[in-house]
């Protein structure tokens, strides 16, 4: 039981590491002319064939049917969770710093706590509250420090673009609970996964026409490295994590995300790494793991 639980923390750490690498690999794209549609494309168009033998393997042991009301749920849960989520971050990461990207991102807990309590009406108390307004102080500070530091006219278009991505994230984890005990966890991240690509692909094919050979070499590499170590690899393990440990300790765990996107950003892509930021990424991370510790507790009380 206890050597479970260590593989499920090593697991969701590696994968909260890879998660971590998306936005470097993003902004080291953009370098080369290409704008969030384009690169979002080539992850979703190398994610796809690995998403699509994993999901003819996983039948190959002849699972029970979906029930239709689960695959209408499934088709919008790709659409909103996967595709929408992952548009807007690639969009916002044109005009944001990548730590500043993994901060806002980082709030999707605060959105989840939010929903639950609109959609379940589970609530909230005085120190989850405490905590949403530690998280939002932190990206206010963090805002200010990416645009003292860069000065960017699009920074607020940014912002909002990530924001909606932490958003539609949210949304995607809130509702998708009940269709994974249905159907389990690999068809569901390999179904809307492969949704979720299609619905890129025909966005890109409206946009830019079938021109998907016409990037420099270096954009394809990183296209890929973006495929594989920042989305199917992850994917995975922290699934298979989550299953081992629980969501709480997930979110725990994962809190190593935002820091180690801070570091790579000012050893990789030369960002600006200011007091501010620093500050910024500490107060989220603290009202994150505000969030986790006090729904851990909360569902250790109810199940005694």
């Amino acid at each position: 039981m206890q050597s479970g639980f260590y593989k499920g923390v090593v697991l969701v750490f590696f994968g909260a590491m890879c998660f971590a690498t998306k936005g470097i690999f993003a902004k080291l794209a953009f370098r080369y002319d290409v704008d969030g549609l384009e690169i979002l494309m080539l992850r979703m168009l190398f994610s796809l064939p690995v998403y699509v033998a994993i999901l003819l393997f996983e039948y190959r042991k002849k699972p029970a049917p979906i029930r239709k009301t689960d695959r209408m749920n499934i088709l919008l849960l790709g659409l909103i969770g996967y595709y929408l989520a992952a548009l807007f971050d690639f969009l916002g990461l044109q005009y944001v710093s990548a730590s500043l990207e993994r901060n806002i991102i980082f709030t999707y807990p605060t959105f989840v706590l939010l929903m639950s309590w609109i959609f379940f009406k589970r609530r909230i108390t005085l120190v989850q509250w405490l905590a949403v307004a530690i998280c939002y102080a932190g990206i206010l500070l963090a805002f200010y420090s990416d645009k003292t530091a860069y000065a960017s006219d699009n920074l607020m278009k940014g912002t909002i673009f990530v924001l909606l991505s932490a958003l539609t994230y949210a949304f995607y984890l809130v509702k998708s609970d009940v269709i994974i005990y249905n159907i389990g966890t690999i068809r569901f991240t390999c179904i809307s996964m492969i949704i979720s690509c299609m619905a890129v692909l025909f966005h890109y094919v409206i946009v830019h026409g079938f021109n998907i050979f016409n990037f420099q070499p270096e954009v394809y590499y990183i296209g890929l490295a973006i495929a594989i170590i920042s989305t199917v690899l992850p994917s995975f393990l922290m699934t298979r994590g989550i299953a081992l440990i629980g969501s709480s300790n997930m979110a725990i765990i994962a809190s190593i995300g935002p820091i180690a996107t801070l570091f790579l950003s000012v050893y990789l892509l030369q960002e600006h790494l200011t007091l501010g930021l620093i500050a910024g990424t500490i107060l989220v991370l603290g009202g994150v793991l505000l969030i986790s510790l006090k729904g851990k507790s909360q569902a250790i009380s109810s199940a005694k």
